[in-house]
């Protein structure tokens, strides 16, 4: 998955568990990978603009809720997968592009060109050179995927950790019950808190400019596209980090609440969604939404917390 992962598990036999969910995560990253030319992703974009695809039907309910939500247009867009290939941030080739080659991607970043076919589960990418990019869903969509085999098999409590999406199962050995969940120090060392989530058990989800980027012409060039414009997404935020109790939600919640900020995002969460979120900005302050901020304690004292005006 091109991060660290961490499984961890409470059960009689937790061999076979965390068998389990290693095999889960092989067998859903050898479909769900863009990378990966034999996966069921990249065979849909090998055939843009050619033919539908059909597909495994759990890998097209992944794509479907990818390609509604992108619909929406509030900043997740799975329709990015051209200019994420064309910057290639992340890899050794990476380089900043030609603005030509940028304007010519964002014209294949549109969503509503991707048709889905519910009855035969296939997927056409109307235009050659469309690229579907699952990157900022697929992690909580194993994490969830791994949650319910484990509570199948009886399973009571557990820890994902799929490279800071952290999906908690059961109750946690505190007196409290409560899982103690970091919030990720942006540019510091990997697993080093500003803070700290005592939460049920629920979904963490962090989304970053710190966690790839490309040092050219006297800058950082961070991972997180725009596809309005082409170029990394401008922004004052570092982080920001999504709470719920599914893995797939916080994660993309964690991307539309980075392309919009705090005081937007609030607006934009539907009727009846539990859904929290930290946001971290790049003057070091924190803001939490009001379901938090009895969960959270802040432990470095570089940062401040703030409230909205």
């Amino acid at each position: 998955m091109g991060t660290r992962v961490t499984l961890t598990v409470e059960h009689p036999r937790p061999e076979a568990q965390l068998a389990r969910g290693a095999a889960l995560i092989r067998d859903y990253e050898n479909r769900l990978s863009a990378n990966l030319p034999s996966s069921e992703i990249a065979r849909i974009n090998q055939m843009a603009g050619v033919q539908p695809v059909a597909v495994d039907p759990v890998v097209y309910r992944l794509v479907r809720e990818a390609v509604l939500v992108s619909r929406s247009r509030a900043g997740f867009n799975a329709a990015i997968g051209s200019l994420v290939q064309l910057w290639r941030i992340g890899f050794e080739d990476a380089q900043i592009p030609e603005r030509t080659a940028i304007d010519s991607c964002r014209e294949l970043s549109d969503p509503d060109r991707i048709e889905l076919d519910d009855a035969h589960s296939s997927v056409f990418l109307g235009r050659p050179g469309m690229k579907l990019d699952l990157g900022a869903i697929a992690k909580g969509w194993i994490a969830d995927a791994i949650k319910q085999v484990w509570q199948a098999e009886g399973v009571p409590s557990g820890v994902i950790d799929l490279g800071g999406n952290v999906l908690t199962l059961g109750t946690a050995p505190h007196a409290d019950r409560r899982w103690r969940v970091g919030v990720q120090a942006p540019f510091a060392q990997r697993g080093r808190p500003l803070g700290v989530l005592s939460l049920p058990a629920c979904s963490v989800v962090t989304s970053g400019v710190y966690e790839r980027s490309l040092e050219a012409r006297g800058r950082a060039w961070h991972h997180i596209l725009d596809p309005r414009t082409g170029y990394p997404l401008e922004t004052g935020l570092v982080a920001v980090t999504a709470v719920s109790s599914l893995s797939t939600t916080a994660e993309i919640w964690s991307t539309i609440a980075f392309f919009n900020g705090a005081q937007a995002t609030e607006q934009l969460v539907p009727p009846g969604l539990k859904i929290g979120f930290v946001f971290i900005s790049g003057q070091r302050t924190v803001q939490l939404s009001s379901n938090l901020a009895d969960a959270f304690e802040l432990v470095d004292d570089s940062y401040r917390v703030v409230t909205p005006d």
